[in-house]
C-alpha cells in the first residue's frame, strides 16, 4: 500500500481515471475507428456519446463543450460540500471500520448477482455499491472530509494541467472526474478499511474501483463479470489479487497481463431460468448494441433455415441506434433485462452470459467467430464444449 496522505491518494485516482480513458480509448478503436467524427469526442462512454451525437449533431458537440468548460469549476465547488457533511458528522454517532466484518463486499451496480452464486449467505453480508459510496460516508470522520476536499481539488489540478500522453487528453479526464467527489469517499474508505486490516471483494473488472482498491491493498478479491479482453494496454499497472473467481479457466492466463493474483477459483451459475416459446425449440440472444447488424444478420439466416423461436433481449444500459427496430422485428419474442429464459441455444457475440450459459450445458454460439456460426447454421455439433478454444 502506497503512503497515507493527500498527494498519494489523489495520485491514485488520477491513476484510475487515465486507466478508464484507456478502455474507452480501445473501445473507440475497436468500433469507431473508421468514424472520423469520433475523434471530437471524449472518450467516455464513447458507443452512448457517438449514438447521441449521430442523433443531436453539432447541438451535442455544443453542449459537450460547455459541459468541459464548466465541469471542473463546478467540481472544485461542489467539494466544499464536505465542509457541511464534516459538520454533521461532528453531531451523529459515527460507525468504526473496526467493527465490520473481516471481508466486505463491494458490488459495481445493484446487480448482485455474482455475489450469490459466491455466497449462499451474501444478503446477510456486508456490502457496499462502488458507484452509490453514501453508505461509506458513517465511517468517514470530520477529519475525512476536510481532508476529501483537498484529495479533490489536487486531482482537479492535475487534471487542468495534464498533457496529453499514450493517447490520454485532458478533455477526456475532465468528463471521467464528474464522480470525483463520491470515488474520494470510496477511496477513503478502503483505505481506513485496508489499514483497519480487512479484506474486500468487488466485481469490477478493469475499472476505476479495483484499480483503487488492488492499489490500496493487497486484499483485494475480484469476480469476473465480463469478457476480458487480452489485448488492452494501460498507462498505470493494477495491483495484486488474492483470489481471481472466474467461469473458466481460460480467463486465467488474460487476466494475468492485467493482475498478480494468488489463487484462483471457478464460480458455478445459478441461474433461473424461465420457460418461453410454448413448446417450441428456443434461440435465445442477447443482444449488444455495438454487434447490432451481426446480431441482424444472424437471426435472419436462422429465420431462414432452420425452425427456432427467437427470443432477444436487449442490453439494459445500452444506447441503440434506430436500426434496433429490425432486430426487434425478428424476435418472436421480446424478453425483460430480468428474464433469464431456458432455451436450446444461447447466442451473443461476445457476451459474458455466454459463458454463464455454458457452464449450465447450453449450446452457446459466439457471432464473433463465423465457423461456429457456420456450424450451426448446418446442424453440426455447436455444444458448450466444443466452443471451449473459440474466445
Amino acid at each position: 500500500m502506497r503512503a497515507n496522505g493527500v498527494p498519494s491518494l489523489a495520485q491514485v485516482i488520477v491513476e484510475a481515471y487515465v486507466n478508464e480513458v484507456c478502455l474507452d480509448r480501445a473501445l473507440k478503436g475497436k468500433f469507431l475507428s473508421s468514424e472520423k467524427a469520433a475523434n471530437a469526442l471524449p472518450q467516455y462512454k464513447i458507443m452512448p456519446l457517438f449514438s447521441l451525437w449521430k442523433r443531436h449533431g453539432r447541438k451535442f458537440l455544443l453542449m459537450l463543450l460547455v459541459l468541459r468548460l464548466l465541469l471542473l469549476p463546478a467540481l472544485a465547488v461542489a467539494a466544499i460540500g464536505n465542509v457541511a457533511i464534516a459538520g454533521v458528522s461532528l453531531f451523529r454517532k459515527r460507525h468504526s471500520v473496526a467493527d465490520l466484518p473481516d471481508s466486505i463486499s463491494l458490488p459495481n451496480t445493484n446487480s448482485v448477482k455474482l455475489f450469490h452464486y459466491l455466497f449462499d449467505d451474501f444478503d446477510q453480508r456486508v456490502s457496499f455499491r462502488c458507484k452509490m459510496p453514501w453508505g461509506m460516508l458513517p465511517y468517514l470522520s470530520a477529519g475525512d472530509h476536510l481532508r476529501a476536499i483537498f484529495i479533490v481539488w489536487r486531482v482537479l489540478i492535475v487534471i487542468c494541467f495534464y498533457r496529453e500522453q499514450y493517447g490520454v487528453r485532458r478533455r477526456d479526464l475532465i468528463f471521467h472526474s464528474i464522480d470525483v467527489v463520491p470515488l474520494t469517499w470510496f477511496s477513503l474508505f478502503i483505505e481506513k478499511a485496508a489499514l483497519a486490516g480487512k479484506s474486500f471483494i468487488t466485481d469490477c473488472n478493469l475499472q476505476r474501483w479495483d484499480y483503487i482498491a488492488t492499489q490500496l491493498t493487497d486484499r483485494c478479491s475480484i469476480i469476473q463479470h465480463a469478457y476480458i479482453h487480452g489485448d488492452l494496454e494501460f498507462v498505470h499497472e493494477f495491483g495484486s489479487v488474492d483470489c481471481l473467481y472466474i467461469f473458466d479457466a481460460e480467463f486465467e492466463a488474460v487476466f494475468a497481463r492485467y493482475y498478480k493474483f494468488g489463487a484462483s477459483a471457478i464460480i458455478s451459475p445459478r441461474l433461473d431460468l424461465q420457460q418461453v416459446g410454448e413448446g417450441k425449440r428456443v434461440l435465445f440472444l442477447a443482444s449488444s448494441a455495438p454487434y447490432l447488424q451481426f446480431e441482424i444478420e444472424f437471426i435472419r439466416r436462422v429465420k431462414s433455415d432452420l425452425d427456432y423461436f427467437v427470443v432477444i433481449k436487449l442490453h439494459p444500459r445500452h444506447v441503440y441506434e434506430s436500426s434496433v427496430e429490425q432486430l426487434v422485428a425478428l424476435a418472436d419474442k421480446m424478453l425483460s433485462a430480468s428474464c433469464f429464459p431456458d432455451c436450446e441455444c444461447m447466442v451473443s457475440y461476445d457476451s459474458f452470459l455466454g459463458y454463464e450459459y455454458k457452464a449450465l450445458g447450453k449450446k452457446v454460439v459466439f457471432l464473433k467467430d463465423e465457423s461456429s456460426i457456420q456450424a450451426f447454421l448446418e446442424g453440426l455439433d455447436t455444444s458448450a464444449e466444443s466452443l471451449n478454444g473459440m474466445a
